[in-house]
């Protein structure tokens, strides 16, 4: 289809659809709403209808809108709707940007992978060990050896894909920086290179439950020390441990932090800065409007700014509310401490 030019005042470039928190087949321990830790279950019943996708893509598709996130909270390949919301993608002319646990459930990693890759900007398989006893202990229900198998098969399509002249997007190793797999970070880099990954990215933990508060790379000065030395660690096997096809694996938010909150390193010519504000949204499965993806209870600190099932989802996006938080976002307490900000000259190469 012929997409129309956004004018001058745009709309978010991506937007995460939160379509099945309650659904998921393994029970991270880090995971707000599948830990063991949290003492009350969810409700299958939480499943976003592909009416509020439609509804809210109708209104940013002529603002700019490229690419979709689902759910990043359940297993979004069990999203009842997964195969129309793909549908949706194409007939928009978007991109999927696919966040999952590895295990492909439903069709096996081959057959997602022929579905997905073709309307696909990037799949990010979140794989936070390079054991599987470290990996399983992390992501209780993962079988280790058969999530990197699934990887293999994942990237061999793509590599299909790529050789068929057509684009080629790319696959990403996601990992949760903790305690927990910190010693395994470089053997981890390792395996992703080796395995043809084209990125290797994370975020630190968020302490979500204070049965993982020891978890946190950022709890004292000599653990944001040993952080910092690991990420000289990571750019220097980056460097050395190339691709099957020769090329690097790029790395993206392994940053050094500065004591004493755990903060991204600033100096004088590179600030720290919200990759997300003004720029993404996010879409709760009751509709509800979100402004970045820090733990439910974090970001509601922030304000409500309405409800795309009861206002346009451009109305809330331009309204005031939301306007008044984009000015003041990095006074908030959250801000401050977050743990996606970016370094400054990172976001302008991210969004140029």
């Amino acid at each position: 289809m012929v997409r129309p030019n956004p004018p001058k005042l745009g709309g978010p470039w991506r937007i995460t659809f939160e379509t099945n928190p309650d659904l998921c087949n393994l029970h991270c321990r880090m995971c707000e709403i599948h830990s063991r830790y949290r003492k009350h279950a969810g409700s299958a019943s939480r499943i976003m209808p592909i009416s509020t996708v439609k509804r809210v893509i109708a209104s940013a598709l002529p603002f700019g809108l490229r690419e979709i996130i689902p759910s990043t909270m359940g297993e979004p390949l069990l999203y009842p709707h997964f195969l129309e919301l793909l549908g949706v993608v194409s007939e928009n002319a978007l991109k999927i940007n696919l966040t999952t646990n590895g295990t492909f459930p439903r069709l096996g990693a081959r057959k997602w992978a022929e579905k997905i890759l073709p309307f696909a900007s990037d799949t990010k398989v979140s794989v936070n060990g390079a054991t599987a006893g470290t990996a399983e202990s992390i992501m209780e229900g993962l079988d280790f050896k058969q999530q990197v198998a699934n990887l293999e098969q994942y990237i061999a399509v793509k590599s299909e894909i790529a050789r068929s002249g057509r684009a080629s997007p790319t696959v990403t190793v996601q990992v949760t920086f903790m305690e927990s797999n910190f010693t395994e970070l470089p053997e981890l880099l390792e395996l992703a290179a080796d395995l043809g990954v084209d990125r290797f990215k994370g975020h630190h933990v968020w302490v979500t439950w204070p049965e993982i508060g020891e978890e946190s790379l950022k709890r004292s000065d000599d653990r944001i020390e040993a952080w910092n030395s690991m990420v000289d660690t990571l750019h220097t096997i980056a460097t050395r441990c190339r691709r099957p096809d020769g090329t690097r694996i790029r790395l993206e938010n392994i940053n050094k932090l500065s004591p004493p909150v755990g903060t991204i390193h600033e100096t004088t010519d590179c600030s720290s800065v919200c990759p997300f504000i003004g720029k993404e949204a996010w879409i709760s499965w009751d509709g509800r409007f979100d402004v970045c993806c820090a733990p439910d209870p974090l970001r509601k600190t922030l304000g409500s700014f309405g409800n795309v099932l009861e206002t346009d989802f451009m109305d809330l996006w331009r309204g005031k509310r939301y306007s008044d938080l984009c000015y003041s976002a990095g006074n908030h307490t959250l801000c401050a401490q977050c743990n996606m900000k970016i370094p400054a000259m990172e976001g302008v190469r991210r969004w140029t």
